[in-house]
């Protein structure tokens, strides 16, 4: 007898429960959120690209049939779509003789494919039975979880050389000064865990502390101890990574967000208590001396001399910056279509440094489409302005918006699966399922999962 999948009815009231009865379903987000912690499996392979890629092209026979999209759900999708192939499609992205070498077609085409797989498994987990909010949960749950273990992870940094044990979650290759940019951040400080850049670690580490806002700051759920609990490693990790993206982004969000939410005072005391719990325990520990707090110290003093461009770009948007010439170099030989998903041998420094190199002008309108679809919905009031998913939504899309000045947040490793994740669940999914999916609670449905 085939296995089945049991959906059973939601019951009413302010509890969600999780429908979904089969132990593999209920699992798969979870190890979704897992494997994007996972190392490298091979060289340009990563563990959350063979499950993302593996459990999606797995899942959609059976649940083909039943996907849906609300329009704003589907309008950004089928913009991304039209980015994504317009890159793979070029039909003369060879790069002009001049001072730049193609990038990889490989990682340039799975750069753009991802945000689809990703937008994708969140309508697939819904089908199979998730509602949105015990999908919320549970994603948010696993994410911080994890997210404060790598904090400790950076933390450790401090007394051990991590290179040896963490070269297989920075790439496949040996980890070196030359080839791998976590060695180079060691060497200056700047603890990342499993992250290979601080700028992608900054962003993980600002979305969980969104989460664990949301998870355990919210009236319906007010836990002060667990919230000081799990804040605690995430500050520390952000702290550590130098990340401007945290320091400057994530962190004033997260206590805009945190102000936003109900018994205010208590939660603020009682992290207050555990941040000095953590001081005396720390105090009482031979803490080596921190390498990196001379660049924490000099991106908030004043007075060196150089812009305040230079300063938190390093010179990397600059005109004389790799990502500034990149930028001029496509405008003046490619301009409108850029050079495919291959790209240029260049860091992409930015969202739109990107998006001009392998998409040109056209690939620069169809993002801003994307970001404006995104930005609409939130304007139209979605979520709901008094639920409490209103401040982290607000958190999530102004730290995606501002980090793509930054880095390519909505392409990065790691980091842009759990960026579109939850601008999906925050922004483009509604609070009631479809009508076929109603229908279907409660029938079993034939899977070979």
């Amino acid at each position: 007898m085939e296995p089945m999948l049991n959906l059973s009815p939601p019951r009413t009231g302010h509890q969600h429960p999780l429908v979904v009865r089969h132990p593999l379903v209920r699992a798969w987000p979870v190890t979704v959120v897992v494997a994007a912690f996972g190392p490298y499996l091979m060289n340009g392979v990563r563990t959350e690209q063979v499950v993302v890629y593996g459990s999606l092209l797995a899942s959609l026979p059976f649940l083909a049939s039943r996907l849906r999209f609300d329009g704003r759900y589907a309008c950004v999708l089928g913009l991304w779509a039209f980015l994504a192939f317009s890159t793979m499609i070029n039909p003369d992205s060879s790069v002009v003789s001049g001072r730049f070498l193609p990038g990889s077609m490989l990682s340039g085409v799975d750069n753009y494919l991802y945000p689809l797989a990703a937008l994708l498994l969140v309508s697939c987990w819904l089908a199979a039975g998730y509602t949105r909010l015990v999908l919320l949960d549970v994603v948010c749950t696993a994410f911080v979880v994890l997210v404060a273990g790598n904090g400790i992870i950076a933390f450790s940094g401090l007394f051990i050389n991590p290179t040896g044990w963490l070269q297989k979650f920075w790439g496949y290759g040996p980890a070196t000064l030359e080839t791998t940019v976590a060695v180079r951040a060691f060497s200056n400080g700047r603890l990342t865990g499993i992250f290979t850049q601080p700028a992608e670690a900054g962003i993980a580490y600002s979305l969980a502390l969104f989460a664990a806002l949301y998870l355990f700051g919210r009236p319906s759920r007010d836990r002060p101890v667990l919230l000081g609990i799990v804040a605690t490693p995430v500050l520390v990790g952000g702290v550590l990574s130098v990340s401007k993206t945290f320091l400057l982004i994530g962190v004033p969000l997260a206590l805009w967000q945190a102000v936003r939410q109900g018994w205010r005072l208590r939660r603020v005391l009682v992290i207050a208590a555990m941040a000095g719990l953590f001081r005396i325990a720390l105090n009482q520990v031979d803490i080596p001396q921190w390498r990196g707090a001379w660049m924490l110290s000099a991106l908030f003093s004043g007075g060196d001399g150089g812009s305040v461009m230079e300063k938190y770009t390093a010179g990397r948007l600059g005109s004389n910056g790799a990502s500034g010439m990149a930028f001029d170099y496509v405008l003046a030989t490619r301009p409108w279509f850029g050079y495919g998903a291959s790209g240029l041998a260049v860091p992409y420094d930015s969202s739109w440094v990107e998006v001009i190199i392998v998409g040109g002008v056209l690939g620069v309108v169809l993002f801003t489409l994307v970001l404006a679809v995104l930005v609409g919905t939130w304007l139209g009031g979605r979520p709901a302005r008094s639920g409490p998913q209103r401040p982290f939504a607000t958190s999530v899309l102004v730290m995606s918006l501002a980090a793509t000045a930054g880095l390519p947040a909505f392409t990065a490793n790691r980091v842009a699966l759990f960026i579109w994740i939850f601008l999906a669940l925050l922004l483009l999914v509604g609070d009631s399922p479809p009508d076929r999916t109603r229908k279907a609670a409660g029938k079993p449905l034939e899977k070979a999962l």
